[in-house]
């Protein structure tokens, strides 16, 4: 397998520029204070590549997940054999599904800032970096998957691929792992049965909206919840609202002049209170 050291080092460069970029920024102000327009914007975009350099930690810890689990792997039993292809494709299944979450998102950010009036070079670089960063994270996932496929003949009648796909998982496993959302407006919710209207007394006490006691989730987008970490939306910040409840700090919101986007930090948090998600755009 390849060095965990050669690829901590290929990651401290992006890591070194993104946190030089990050200190600086931070550095502007102390105190809380509407921001300019050009500073939000700054911020929208570090917020975004700071998701980036955290699901690169995520896959590195993945990749040695997998180096550990395939070493010496012709000393175990069939028993545990079979529980090491589970963990072990679950563990690519899960650098895939992140890879591509960061790809998506260093596509996103090159999009919005060549867009914005606040356009700023320096910024231009840190994304090239983390983009240079994120290309070789794949040319080693890919290295990694071939030297998968060359483990013993036991382990490989254990898995049709190594890729996204796992056959192991069973149907109970699938339902843990699904989610919905669905998002609209506040007419559009309501005419799906999702949202109900509330009478003149509610708005008096600050209720905006309800949900209804029960509604059609085959109305929802489905999504796995260990491969959906981000939710994109083409409207800006101020013209999105949950309404569902998730836990504080589990996940960010963040926009950006035309468009906008859900960061979920912690999906095991921001699940647990809701598997579904309801977002009004007003």
């Amino acid at each position: 397998m390849d060095s965990v050291a050669l690829r901590d080092s290929r990651l401290r460069v992006a890591g070194i520029v993104f946190l030089a970029f990050l200190l600086v920024l931070t550095s502007c102000t102390q105190e809380k204070q509407k921001q300019d327009p050009r500073k939000e914007h700054l911020e929208t975009m570090m917020a975004i590549l700071a998701q980036v350099q955290k699901n690169l930690g995520r896959i590195q810890q993945k990749e040695a997940v997998v180096e550990r689990l395939s070493s010496g792997i012709e000393g175990h039993d069939s028993t545990n054999v079979k529980q090491i292809g589970r963990d072990i494709t679950n563990s690519i299944r899960f650098i895939d599904s992140t890879l591509a979450s960061s790809k998506n998102l260093i596509k996103k950010l090159e999009e919005e800032n060549k867009a914005s009036s606040y356009r700023a070079e320096s910024l231009d670089r840190l994304v090239s970096e983390m983009k240079v960063a994120v290309g070789t994270k794949d040319t080693e996932v890919q290295a990694l998957k071939g030297q998968l496929k060359n483990l013993n003949k036991q382990i490989s009648t254990l898995m049709t691929t190594v890729d996204v796909l796992d056959k192991f998982i069973q149907d109970q496993e699938v339902q843990l792992y699904t989610a919905y959302y669905i998002s609209g407006t506040f007419n559009e919710l309501v005419s799906k049965g999702v949202l109900v209207r509330i009478n003149p007394l509610e708005k008096f006490f600050g209720s905006e909206y309800r949900l209804a006691s029960d509604f059609n989730v085959n109305l929802f987008k489905k999504l796995d919840i260990t491969e959906t970490r981000d939710l994109f939306f083409d409207k800006p910040l101020s013209n999105l609202k949950i309404i569902t409840p998730h836990s504080v700090g589990s996940y960010e919101l963040v926009g950006g002049k035309t468009s906008s986007v859900l960061l979920i930090r912690n999906e095991n948090a921001f699940w647990q209170k809701s598997r579904c998600l309801v977002i009004v755009i007003e």
